[in-house]
């Protein structure tokens, strides 16, 4: 096996200052770099992780766990994460949790802190206390925290909810005179059960809901009960074309939803923008290949990991360096970009205005 001094050999430095190089210290001028990363693959040399990970106390390695990677959003939001980290030399693991809020535990116990720096959370059931009690010392970062800011335990990166309803609402309201606007993806059942994914499709129709209500447009028909799958959308679009179709404009709750919303009012054969307007809410990449295309709420998925990649860092370095003092958990909610597209201007669509994280 190839060892760090022959490196050095190879490239004419010292031992300590190929270390640097490998570790992309800024202390290395950059021909001095090059000239050492071109001799370590040269003669295939690998990083012995496990010894670096003594020395340091660091893996560089972190684990993120989602629902799912069918579900386009948590694997745009995967790929985003990932090259985040990678552009900072780390590693990231994906864990599926299936929706299940006892598999997201499990995995989470069985974590070895020694071999991992961080944990990005997306979860669907488990509140920041929960996670907590079966983190341990590990630094957790969330993504929705619908817990609440007084009962938040971790940082917390959030979709934006508000702002995003608002600007669909507003968009469907003032640019496309739509007047009967039924927001798709409400809970069939108020019961609160604590669940953070009930939390999340409560507030979000919540949003949507104060946003018509801004416009004098709310009404006991307003809020829809569906599920946010393309199946629950293909489904809903036939149940309300039998009722006599009595909206003007859909605006759904994920894209998936509203993508099964299009699919099923094109099969009752009524026309999307004409006779009724929708709009999504992620920015899936599907979206834009649909026809017609999908107008929806564009998540900054690159923003979110980015701001998230740099609160994990910190949480990393506070716990290198022993810092216990008491610090409120940080709440950033990430900007978005109306995209308008066909599915309610028509081809005469174009894409609209965005909005940074706050």
């Amino acid at each position: 096996m190839v060892t760090l001094k022959q490196v050095a050999a190879e490239a004419g430095v010292s031992t300590s200052t190929a270390s640097s190089a490998l570790r992309d210290l800024d202390i290395v001028r950059p021909e001095t770099k090059r000239r050492v990363i071109e001799a370590a693959n040269r003669l295939d040399y690998r990083i012995n992780t496990s010894a670096r990970a003594l020395r340091s106390g660091r893996s560089d390695i972190f684990i993120a766990i989602i629902p799912d990677l069918d579900n386009q959003y948590y694997a745009r939001f995967a790929n985003a994460l990932s090259n985040a980290l990678s552009d900072r030399g780390k590693r990231l693991i994906l864990q599926i949790s299936r929706y299940d809020g006892d598999t997201e535990l499990r995995q989470i116990r069985s974590i070895d802190p020694s071999t991992c720096d961080g944990l990005f959370v997306c979860s669907i059931a488990n509140s920041g206390k929960v996670l907590h009690d079966a983190a341990g010392s590990i630094p957790v970062l969330m993504f929705d925290d619908m817990s609440g800011t007084a009962d938040a335990y971790y940082d917390s990166i959030e979709t934006p909810g508000q702002g995003g309803t608002a600007a669909a609402i507003n968009h469907l309201v003032n640019e496309c005179g739509r007047r009967r606007i039924g927001v798709v993806g409400a809970l069939a059942d108020r019961h609160d059960d604590g669940s953070l994914a009930r939390a999340l499709r409560t507030n979000r129709c919540n949003f949507a809901l104060q946003a018509l209500r801004s416009h004098g447009l709310a009404d006991e028909r307003s809020l829809i009960a569906c599920d946010w799958s393309v199946d629950a959308g293909i489904d809903m679009a036939h149940r309300l074309a039998a009722q006599g179709m009595p909206y003007d404009a859909l605006c759904c709750m994920n894209d998936e939803l509203a993508l099964g919303i299009m699919r099923g009012l094109a099969e009752e054969g009524i026309n999307v923008p004409d006779a009724v307007a929708v709009t999504g809410f992620d920015g899936i990449t599907s979206g834009s290949y649909t026809t017609p295309t999908l107008t929806t709420v564009a998540v900054d998925f690159e923003g979110m990991a980015q701001t998230g990649t740099a609160m994990m860092e910190q949480q990393v370095e506070r716990l290198a360096a022993n810092d216990t003092t008491p610090i409120m958990p940080q709440r950033v909610i990430v900007g978005f970009q109306l995209l308008k597209r066909e599915s309610t201007l028509g081809r005469t669509a174009t894409t609209g205005f965005t909005t940074r994280p706050r």
